[in-house]
């Protein structure tokens, strides 16, 4: 096992589709969620359900990780990352958009509507609840890599 460099570690999340987003509720309870998400030079976007309990947990509490990992069936082969961050929830229409796009774009889905999608999110009538994570302190490991 080694300890992957913030390259490794960038590279992985690139190439990974799904994470899990983990933050504590109000009881201090744990609580996670696979979810898709993307990253640029600064940030982790991602979202899980508008009015979710995840939402709720940060809405209470913006300290968050997000784990991002992938392992060969015989697990002689892995590699995994962290995230521990804070979450903003975006509510501003610009930054909802481009949250969108840099999600949408590594998922290869066409970004038309884009624009009334980030509007109705906005609005508080879309289906997601996004967030940002500064890319603060990463960490990670990898084995056979």
């Amino acid at each position: 096992m080694h300890r992957l460099t913030e390259d490794e570690i960038k590279k992985l999340m690139d190439e990974i589709m799904w994470g899990t987003i983990i933050a504590v509720d109000e009881d201090g309870q744990p609580y996670a969620v696979e979810t898709s998400f993307a990253v640029d030079d600064k940030f982790l976007y991602t979202g899980t359900q508008f009015g979710g309990r995840m939402n709720r947990c940060i809405e209470k509490n913006k300290r968050v990780t997000f784990k991002i990992c992938e392992s060969t069936n015989d697990t002689r082969r892995y590699r995994a990352a962290i995230v521990e961050s804070e979450a903003t929830i975006l509510k501003d229409v610009d930054e909802i958009r481009d949250c969108l796009r840099i999600i949408i774009t590594k998922i290869n889905w066409s970004l038309a509507g884009l624009d009334a999608k980030a509007e109705r999110t906005a609005a508080g009538k879309g289906s997601l609840s996004l967030y940002r994570l500064p890319l603060q302190k990463l960490g990670g490991v990898g084995h056979g890599v």
